[in-house]
């Protein structure tokens, strides 16, 4: 008796591969064998059902207690023949040491279930990669979606439309800092671009203008060539009057081609001249002058302040003053009273030039600075018509300061010009 194991109606002479039929020890319906084996590795007994039986006893055969022990009680792997699964068993040697157990598993269901999972995965995998490509997918269209604004707004641009800008987005981002970059520049860009257009509309407007203003002198000069040509001016005197008349009208042409050549100068930005200019002694002079050319105009003058400086150009500054004095003569009657008035403080300098003419509209306001501008010829002129440009003159000049120039009118009340200096350090 071994192990406790009845093999006393073993057959024992055995067949003739030497192996004893057994009886079997038990029938229980179970996957799992457990097989007895001899000190020779014969098998000697077995349990385990259905599988038990169907074991091929010959793989548990010759498992001496040696062999059992070199496994170190790891356990080990079977190949099933064709169509049989592999068996995973572990080996132990009896306590009483004549004999070995071991124990075996069949591994169709962990085959069957490593395959199911095996295909799960795969399944899995599959929805994952997918999910992942259509997840890339979007993030890159959602990367690449600025890009593409970007393409459109350059696309709007080269048609024409300045005004397209990219939304504004995470200023964070490198893109967010490429879009406000972009934006800025196209800013500055719609920006010079009207700007050109408007110069090159002032341009248009200021050649029309001075070719009109300039072709009447010249057809004045050439009428009066053409009567002494062909001697319809008999006579000394007369000859004296059509050349006076030529004189003047090549004086006023010449007025007018300074004066262009000068608002020219203060487009092109020249830099002034600035330097510390004293305002009371300026006015006094531009008064003096404009008193000896219209000897028939009052003029007085006001000042709140003993000294008042300016930084600027004094040239400049006493043709501005000169041309509003020049203004308020031509468009008011002989005998008008004209002031003039200098005052300062903390924050700015104004000379206002005033008198008691017939006024401005408000239309007229708004247009008096503009080149070749006349108002209402209902407006008293005296001295023959003005270029137009005087008053532009005295707003390029203040621009040309940092300043600026205004009017306060009313009709038949009047006209005061002011022209305004900020103050500076001197």
């Amino acid at each position: 008796d071994r192990a406790g194991i009845d093999s006393s109606n073993q057959d024992e002479d055995g067949d003739e591969n030497g192996f004893r039929p057994l009886r079997p020890l038990g029938a229980v319906p179970t996957t799992t064998a457990v097989t007895l084996l001899d000190v020779s590795g014969n098998v000697i007994g077995q349990i385990g059902g259905e599988f038990a039986n169907s074991i091929d006893l010959i793989k548990f055969q010759k498992l001496t207690p040696e062999e059992v022990d070199s496994l170190q009680g790891l356990p080990f792997t079977i190949s099933g023949d064709e169509g049989e699964p592999d068996i995973r068993a572990i080996a132990r040697l009896l306590p009483s040491g004549e004999g070995t157990v071991v124990i075996s598993v069949a591994l169709d269901s962990v085959e069957k279930t490593v395959a199911g999972l095996r295909g799960i995965f795969i399944l899995i995998s599959f929805i994952v990669l997918i999910s992942i490509a259509i997840v890339a997918r979007s993030l890159i269209k959602l990367t690449l979606k600025p890009l593409n604004q970007i393409e459109q707004t350059a696309a709007a641009i080269a048609d024409g439309d300045l005004s397209a800008r990219l939304p504004e987005i995470n200023s964070k981002t490198e893109v967010g800092r490429l879009t406000g970059s972009l934006n800025t520049m196209l800013s500055r860009i719609e920006e010079s671009f009207v700007i050109r257009t408007e110069s090159e509309n002032k341009l248009r407007r200021f050649v029309a203008d001075a070719s009109h203003e300039l072709r009447t002198p010249l057809t004045a000069i050439r009428g009066f060539a053409e009567l002494h040509r062909q001697g319809a001016v008999v006579g000394e005197d007369k000859t004296k009057e059509l050349i006076s008349r030529i004189e003047k009208e090549s004086i006023r042409m010449s007025s007018l081609v300074e004066d262009l050549l000068l608002l020219a100068r203060l487009d092109q930005s020249r830099e002034l001249s600035f330097d510390p200019v004293d305002i009371n002694h300026l006015v006094q002079e531009a008064v003096a002058s404009a008193q000896a050319a219209g000897p028939n105009y009052e003029v007085t003058i006001s000042s709140d302040n003993d000294e008042v400086f300016v930084l600027g150009d004094s040239m400049r500054i006493h043709q501005a003053i000169a041309n509003l004095l020049a203004n308020a003569r031509t468009h008011t009657p002989t005998g008008t009273k004209i002031a003039v008035n200098i005052s300062q403080n903390e924050l700015e300098t104004r000379i206002s030039v005033s008198d008691n003419g017939p006024g401005l509209s408000e239309e007229d306001q708004k247009r008096v600075f503009e080149r070749f501008f006349r108002a209402d010829p209902s407006r008293v002129r005296v001295g023959g018509e003005g270029s137009g440009l005087g008053l532009a003159i005295v707003d390029a000049v203040m621009k040309a300061h940092g300043g600026s120039v205004e009017v306060n009118s009313r009709v038949g009340e009047g006209a005061t010009f002011t022209i305004i200096f900020p103050q500076k350090d001197l």
